[in-house]
């Protein structure tokens, strides 16, 4: 099993975080990363585009584990012999004005060894993407509030 976590700090609540992470309609404004389609609850599985930069894009299937507003959201996936389970983290900070977002992913199955060997680099990147494009989105959706 390997784990890959990037974070970043935004300075806006939570909930404004998560209304911009759910509002998957308007991921084409800021997200590089994913394209999604499909109700984000548990159980419901979603359309997902993955786009990583130096890959080609990668249509999956994830399957909603967890849906916590303004703290997580979950999901598992599978592709060629590696499982992943997903998590978007939101935690309050600076006494609740400002969120740590984090992407963690934890990869498991019997190529995870060789897939995130090769990968890793290029995933940490796109995590990176998509976190400054939420965080540059949400401070302007909260500015426009």
């Amino acid at each position: 099993m390997r784990e890959l976590s990037v974070s970043v700090d935004i300075p806006v609540p939570p909930e404004t975080v998560w209304r911009v992470l759910t509002d998957t309609s308007a991921y084409p404004q800021w997200n590089t990363l994913l394209r999604i389609d499909g109700e984000m609850s548990p159980g419901q599985t979603v359309d997902a585009q993955l786009s990583v930069p130096g890959l080609p894009t990668v249509s999956f299937s994830p399957e909603i584990l967890t849906v916590d507003p303004g703290r997580e959201l979950r999901w598992r996936s599978g592709f060629l012999g590696v499982s992943a389970e997903h998590a978007f983290l939101l935690e309050p900070i600076d006494g609740g004005s400002g969120t740590r977002f984090t992407q963690y992913e934890e990869i498991s199955g019997p190529l995870t060894a060789r897939v995130v060997d090769r990968l890793a680099r290029r995933l940490r990147r796109g995590f990176e993407q998509m976190n400054v494009g939420l965080r540059r989105y949400a401070v302007t959706v909260a500015g426009d509030g």
